[in-house]
């Protein structure tokens, strides 16, 4: 809270420029200054001309200070504590009256309350009020002894009136500057929700990237492959190729009935329908064999419980890594698919028997090699990509399977 309180420098009246602030204390220090003539000027009466214009000097000085209390809080502090010191200096009015007690020396504390709740100064002020305090009651007790009670008690009010102006403008400073950091508080929590809607929003837009490159890849590859195929083959066997263009009509209705859930449950925000998972690849595999790519599959070990986004990953790694193999070697490509099931791990591995390349495609392969990182890395698996020339490209993705 200290730091917070010395940081303050803002008045009450945030929304405020100091003109207005000035113009509001200088109305009041008029008033003041009216006030405060109409009732010393009896005191003033009488008094010779420097005296009487010394201590009018004085009272004007305090009045002024009074006026740029928020915008010079310091400065109107030191000239009212020198106007204090001129008065408590001045010998006694006529009807020997010291002038440090006019009304105007209540201006004081309210000057002294101002330095402490406007400036991150409190032992300076403090300290120079006491001292003005002790002069005061000094000066009283010699001008009128025991008029006043024991000086003791005039001196536990001068000094009660310093602590109070130092409790009341500490108050104040601490009020201000808690509710500052509430402020700053909620703007820093907006500004996190803000980032939180934003990183949600990336989010989404990558996972439908991903979903629409999985289904739109592995479509288009498989009815290509099998029109060039069936384009081939159309003039020698032509039933073969009416075969391989219904095989390219059936993947190309189950990719427009994917896309067409997918885009639904955009639009209705619902959500979303049971994606593919590994329970599906005997089917993924059968598609892919329709379009004449020797694939195998095999399962070793005892199937085990997996969560929702660990099947659909299952099912999306081995989609996107055949597709890769069909789209960069061809239909001749040999593919080798292995589900290893362990006690605490699944290791999905897919093989394929094509020339391979000496890049690193782990990070640096296409949407679809990192669109299948990215998802190992959301769901917490492991995945790499491993290829050399003349020994083809191997995907590896492995599942921590615990307790759920």
């Amino acid at each position: 809270m200290g730091s917070a309180a010395r940081a303050y420098r803002e008045p009450v009246f945030t929304s405020w420029r100091p003109d207005h602030r000035l113009m509001l204390d200088g109305v009041a220090a008029a008033l003041v200054l009216v006030l405060g003539l109409g009732a010393s000027l009896s005191s003033l009466r009488g008094a010779h001309a420097w005296l009487w214009t010394t201590s009018l000097v004085a009272l004007v000085g305090l009045a002024g200070c009074l006026a740029v209390r928020r915008v010079r809080p310091l400065v109107a502090l030191a000239v009212a504590s020198a106007c204090m010191l001129a008065l408590v200096a001045l010998p006694d009015l006529p009807g020997g009256v010291p002038p440090v007690l006019l009304p105007f020396s209540a201006i004081y504390p309210v000057l002294l309350y101002s330095a402490i709740a406007y400036t991150d100064l409190s032992v300076l002020p403090v300290v120079g009020g006491l001292v003005g305090s002790a002069l005061v009651v000094g000066r009283t007790v010699l001008s009128f002894p025991g008029a006043w009670g024991p000086p003791g008690v005039l001196g536990a009010v001068a000094v009660a009136s310093v602590f109070s102006a130092w409790a009341l403008g500490r108050y104040r400073r601490i009020r201000v500057s808690y509710v500052r950091a509430l402020e700053e508080s909620a703007q820093r929590a907006e500004q996190l929700r803000a980032e939180q809607v934003r990183s949600a929003v990336a989010a989404e837009r990558r996972l439908i990237a991903r979903e629409i490159h999985d289904v739109a890849a592995h479509s288009l590859a498989v009815v290509l492959t099998q029109a060039d195929t069936a384009r081939l083959v159309f003039d020698r066997d032509p039933e073969r190729a009416r075969a391989m263009l219904g095989t390219a009509l059936d993947v190309g209705r189950e990719a427009m009935r994917e896309m067409r859930a997918m885009l639904g449950v955009l639009r209705s925000g619902d959500d979303p329908v049971s994606p593919a998972d590994d329970r599906d690849l005997g089917s993924l595999v059968a598609s892919f064999r329709d379009a004449g790519v020797d694939v195998s599959l095999r399962s070793s070990g005892t199937r085990q419980d997996l969560g929702t986004a660990e099947r659909h990953a299952v099912y999306r790694v081995v989609q996107e890594s055949v597709t890769n193999a069909l789209k960069h070697v061809g239909p001749q490509v040999r593919c080798r698919i292995s589900l290893e099931w362990e006690p605490r791990r699944l290791t999905v591995t897919v093989t394929d028997d094509g020339p391979g390349t000496a890049e690193d495609l782990t990070e640096r392969g296409g949407h679809g090699l990192v669109g299948m990182a990215e998802r190992m890395r959301q769901i917490g698996g492991g995945f790499v990509v491993r290829s050399a020339p003349g020994a083809g490209t191997t995907v590896r993705a492995e599942f921590e399977l615990g307790e759920r």
